[in-house]
């Protein structure tokens, strides 16, 4: 719902704001994908890879969002982690931001360090901890998505230069069987993989296809689209769902947690898909969760 506050700020021409700081990151990150042998990589604990491109995209967003915008809080996946260590709990003091910037400045770094294309720049203004306007950019083909709240959700290409095309919300009334799921799970999230595992497992027997493509902002701009039909995932940061879950929303995608519960970028789980399929990929998640109890 938007107030007085919210109406200080034009969303759908900071929306095209954002989608030129998203392109200039995306410049930047191509050029550093054609130097990969020399690039520095470090290693964040129990969080993957990070890399000089990783950086150097974020402190160009940065800079550009703090020569507007310097009052606002900014929530940034690397120094986010300098700075927090990377624990949730201290992330919660941004959900009571008025407005903050949540920025994955390089989201698929472990794709982009192997010369694969499906990486992403994920950034969103939050008000209040709620996604207002999100833009997701996959600079290696120009893919771009972009929504704000009320608005709707939309999908450009920056090479081909044609309008937007809106993303036009509409059930989805496919049998699990039927469907192209879309996951995500890494081995530094710790006992996090244990679970997912039981999911993917039920589900990899249960869909027509399960794909791991290493980039969830990406992976829920596609469910947007259509490409794929659904998504789920733990473990994930404010940065790394904040755009595309807006983007999603607006695009009538059904978005919530584990537990059913509405769409929060601070929440630890992530399920998104059109109705009514959400409902049954929610029963295959929670039967999963309470498998994993009973075993446990």
């Amino acid at each position: 719902m938007r107030n007085k506050e919210m109406e200080k700020r034009d969303l759908k021409k900071l929306c095209s704001l954002v989608i030129k700081w998203a392109e200039g990151a995306g410049t930047i990150t191509a050029r550093h994908q054609r130097k990969l042998s020399s690039l520095h990589i470090s290693r964040k604990v129990a969080l993957g890879v990070v890399s000089e491109a990783d950086v150097a995209s974020e402190e160009y967003l940065l800079k550009k969002m703090r020569k507007i915008y310097k009052g606002d809080n900014i929530l940034a996946e690397e120094s986010s982690y300098h700075s927090h260590g990377g624990k949730g709990a201290n992330l919660e003091s941004f959900k009571n931001s008025e407005w903050c910037w949540a920025v994955d400045p390089l989201d698929g770094t472990t794709n982009f360090l192997n010369g694969m294309d499906y990486y992403s720049i994920a950034i969103s203004l939050m008000y209040f901890g709620r996604p207002v306007l999100g833009v997701v950019y996959r600079p290696s083909n120009g893919d771009c998505f972009y929504a704000y709240e009320g608005g709707g959700a939309y999908f450009l290409n920056m090479r081909d230069k044609k309008r937007p095309m809106k993303l036009i919300p509409r059930r989805n009334t496919k049998n699990i069987r039927d469907t192209l799921l879309v996951t995500g799970f890494a081995g530094e999230k710790g006992q996090t993989l244990l679970s997912e595992f039981t999911y993917f497992r039920k589900l990899v027997q249960s869909a027509r296809g399960v794909r791991r493509l290493g980039s969830a902002a990406l992976d829920l701009c596609y469910v947007a689209r259509g490409t794929f039909d659904g998504f789920w995932e733990s473990g994930l940061g404010p940065w790394d769902v904040a755009a595309a879950g807006i983007i999603c929303l607006e695009a009538g995608v059904h978005v919530a947690d584990y537990k059913g519960n509405e769409f929060s970028p601070f929440e630890s789980s992530i399920i998104a898909a059109r109705l009514p399929l959400f409902n049954s990929l929610l029963k295959y998640i929670r039967h999963g969760r309470k498998k994993r109890k009973s075993v446990g």
